[in-house]
């Protein structure tokens, strides 16, 4: 099969036939080192060529790097992440051309989360002191006049999955919860600088062994709190089937680095440090976390996607909670 036919092969496997309109210089996208770290560095901020839908950019730009970013001993994360991505939804429907190989990177940049903000006494009689200011110029605001506070931006009125921080962690190790009998606790590697404590309902559904070592999505930054007095910093990503009787683990692909964020072609954006549940972010975004007929973890269609590939759960067809 020609490149050209291979190209044209997998635009139609997406269901894209046209590049963006968007005036980007894909030819600097080249098999060489500059341009591979070209790629990676315009893909940082997107999951596809054109930040949105897979279109032939990304087909002719995947059949030409792949070779050599399957090759180069760079990490390069973000060009195997967007490479494993279009090799899912391209490249593996086809039956030559094309080899959709599995992409591995090394050096997985960690991340930190920001510690939380320190107030202190003056800051509290501050706040006081100002509590009827801001009162006063929010009900100036109500009313039209002057003062009001400044307007939601952009970011804070998202609801869709971007606004999640999903990494890929690994269960290092797991004790039955002190106080309830359907909770197991659990330390979990996540690329930081330590290991993140985490309670889980998983008691009913899993072993002891099934816990420890096992590798797992995990939504870092809700807000960490207490369940039944242990302190708990983050949600680990499960599939249910209806009626809550079979519950398993959303499971990254082997390969995909420790503290990997995983992302969706399509919605784009930095999350939330931390989300505010009075924004109920992430109800509006569960609804449309569910598995297909194949297993692969979606969020409306659009797969959990990782440098090493897409991410799944032994339950077709089920929500993700």
């Amino acid at each position: 099969m020609s490149t050209n036919a291979i190209v044209t092969a997998m635009t139609t496997a997406f269901g894209a036939t046209t590049p963006s309109q968007q005036q980007i210089d894909v030819a600097k996208f080249t098999p060489a080192a500059d341009g591979l770290i070209a790629l990676n560095a315009h893909l940082a901020s997107r999951s596809t060529i054109s930040g949105h839908a897979l279109t032939s950019e990304d087909a002719s730009v995947y059949v030409a790097c792949v070779e050599a970013l399957n090759a180069s001993s760079e990490a390069l994360t973000h060009a195997r992440r967007w490479a494993a991505f279009v090799s899912a939804r391209g490249a593996a429907k086809l039956s030559g051309g094309v080899e959709a190989r599995a992409l591995t990177h090394a050096n997985a940049p960690t991340f930190e989360r920001a510690p939380a903000k320190e107030t202190n006494e003056k800051d509290s009689k501050t706040s006081t002191s100002e509590g009827g200011k801001k009162k006063e110029k929010k009900e100036k605001k109500e009313k039209g006049g002057d003062g009001g506070g400044k307007a939601d931006t952009p970011s804070s009125k998202r609801m869709d999955v971007s606004v999640l921080d999903i990494r890929v962690g690994v269960i290092t190790k797991a004790w039955e919860h002190p106080e309830a009998e359907k909770l197991w606790c659990e330390n979990i590697d996540l690329g930081e600088k330590g290991v993140r404590q985490i309670c889980s309902g998983l008691r009913a559904f899993k072993t002891h062994e099934q816990m420890e070592g096992a590798r797992v999505c995990v939504i870092v930054n809700v807000k960490p709190g207490k369940l039944r007095n242990v302190a708990s910093d983050g949600l680990v990503l499960c599939t249910s089937n209806e009626d809550h009787t079979e519950v398993d683990f959303v499971v990254p692909p082997e390969g995909a680095a420790i503290g990997e964020r995983v992302m969706f072609a399509g919605f784009e954006g930095e999350p939330e440090e931390v989300l505010n549940p009075k924004k109920k972010q992430l109800d509006a975004v569960s609804p449309d976390l569910k598995t297909n007929a194949e297993g692969v973890a979606c969020y409306k269609d659009i797969p959990f996607t990782t440098s090493a590939g897409v991410c799944t759960s032994p339950l077709k067809d089920c929500f993700i909670k």
